[in-house]
């Protein structure tokens, strides 16, 4: 395939201090996950080539929960193609009520403004699911999957993409539940790549990809062009490409006429 597409990195942590020019030297596009409204606005007025900053609210985050104001969260909105970290999680220390009343404003206004928002389930499969049951919203990614059969097969009817780190290829005959037109790489770096190949960056999903080309029976490079074709269809659920930087922009309209031949 040429160009060649590089890897796609769909929910990874950064320090919100590294250079552009360092991102950029991954050689990778990469989504950026927030824990907090205030970590959002310490790199909402960057202008990165090949990274997304996503403006987030970490369920076991307490201060960021704590501190979440609907209205502010609303307006970064305009700012951002991406939404992460959100959701819920049943090992936090903060309350499963205040969880969810902050959960469910996210979906409120994402109901409102549709964005690329990748959703924190660990521990709370179902109250996830029911809460995008009860507020669904367009190109809702549940990253680090691990919900069982049943919930799968929920999600998947609930028109979830799935993003998955190489502690998720673990467990095969689950990833093997859900489309490959569904699926998106990840690293969640430096949480769930912690037994991947080195280097262990955000990017670098190599492995992932390896594990999924064997999970579906096919190459490393159709898988490549598979998630690309995935995000591109993501991208237009949500209508965000014109937030998008310029550079993944094209590679995402490249991806989107590699899916359509």
């Amino acid at each position: 395939m040429a160009p060649q597409l590089p890897p796609l990195d769909l929910h990874a942590h950064i320090n919100p201090k590294t250079r552009p020019a360092d991102l950029e030297r991954l050689g990778a596009v990469v989504f950026a996950a927030t824990r907090s409204l205030d970590e959002y606005e310490s790199v909402r007025v960057r202008r990165d080539q090949v990274t997304i900053w996503g403006v987030g609210c970490h369920p076991g985050a307490a201060q960021a929960q704590q501190d979440f104001d609907e209205t502010r969260f609303s307006s970064l909105l305009a700012s951002t193609a991406f939404v992460s970290e959100i959701g819920l999680d049943g090992r936090s220390k903060v309350p499963d009520a205040e969880q969810e009343r902050v959960f469910e404003a996210i979906l409120s206004a994402l109901q409102r403004t549709p964005r690329i928002a990748s959703i924190h389930s660990s521990g709370a499969s179902s109250r996830v699911l029911g809460a995008l049951e009860r507020t669904p919203i367009k190109g809702a990614v549940l990253h680090w999957w691990r919900g069982n059969e049943a919930e799968t097969l929920r999600a998947i009817e609930l028109d979830c993409w799935f993003s998955f780190n190489a502690a998720g290829m673990k467990y095969p005959a689950d990833v093997s539940l859900i489309p490959l037109e569904r699926i998106l790489t990840e690293t969640d770096h430096p949480s769930g790549d912690r037994t991947s190949t080195l280097p262990r960056q955000p990017g670098s999903v190599d492995d992932v990809e390896r594990a999924l080309a064997q999970i579906y029976n096919t190459d490393v490079q159709a898988v490549r062009r598979q998630v690309w074709a995935n995000l591109a269809g993501l991208v237009d659920h949500a209508d965000v490409p014109t937030l998008l930087p310029t550079a993944v922009q094209r590679m995402v309209a490249f991806a989107r006429t590699g899916a359509e031949t």
